[in-house]
């Protein structure tokens, strides 16, 4: 940075040397110091730029949006988080969202952004419009409230050896799947292999209840159309 405005040690005019140029009003003690920030600066996690145009807080307190920005750029390049999370590994972020305000005027322009602004339980969805999207990006991403989001997490540990929904018990392969209007799990039948009771019991019944879900939330203008779309044709499959 340089000074490119001089009135007195109290009123200085500050100028980032990036591509940015940013201007900033301080005083020449801080400028010594070197503790004028650059907005512009690639400060998240190395990569994520916060810009001056939105801001970070209001009243002391973080914006929904910049701590959902915050998080998704946590997911994307905290080595940290993924070692204890190696669900996160792969995930990625476009560049576009690596710019806040892009990130933020994405949010805004959303259908349903009110209700995901105002509601405690709602997520940012990456792959439900694009089946093992790791990527997050404008074109694929969408608000969607939790027990939506719900249907789709993968608990890979409870899993084992077999596909998911399936477990042995005595001598047979029982299919279960949690049911969200009554909030238990179901079981599904017993089987003679694992892949009968998948492909008879759990994947069925599981997508079955994708479609109800689907239908009930976008009724309440909860999700958009291409989401609700994604949801009635999706498919488990025994890989998921």
């Amino acid at each position: 940075m340089k000074i490119v405005e001089c009135i007195d040690n109290r009123n200085i005019t500050v100028e980032f040397q990036d591509k940015y140029k940013f201007r900033v009003h301080n005083n020449y003690g801080n400028f010594l110091r070197g503790s004028i920030k650059n907005p512009f600066h690639s400060s998240i996690y190395g990569v994520g730029i916060t810009g001056n145009k939105y801001p970070r807080s209001i009243n002391c307190k973080m914006t929904k949006e910049y701590d959902t920005w915050i998080h998704i750029l946590q997911r994307c390049f905290d080595d940290r988080l993924k070692e204890k999370q190696p669900s996160y590994i792969d995930k990625e972020c476009c560049d576009e969202w690596l710019y806040y305000p892009n990130f933020y005027e994405w949010l805004h322009s959303q259908p349903n952004f009110n209700k995901w602004y105002n509601g405690s339980r709602w997520a940012i969805d990456k792959d439900i419009l694009v089946k093992r999207n790791k990527i997050y990006s404008p074109d694929v991403c969408c608000l969607i409230p939790q027990n939506v989001n719900c249907l789709f997490l993968k608990r890979e540990a409870e899993r084992g050896d077999y596909p998911i929904g399936v477990h042995y018990r005595e001598n047979g392969f029982i299919a279960r799947c949690r049911n969200p209007f009554t909030d238990t799990n179901e079981e599904l039948g017993s089987y003679s292999t694992p892949e009968k009771a998948f492909y008879l019991g759990y994947k069925p019944y599981k997508e079955n209840i994708i479609k109800q879900v689907a239908q009930i939330e976008f009724d309440k203008g909860n999700i958009t159309k291409e989401c609700y779309e994604a949801m009635m044709s999706y498919e488990v499959e025994i890989t998921d």
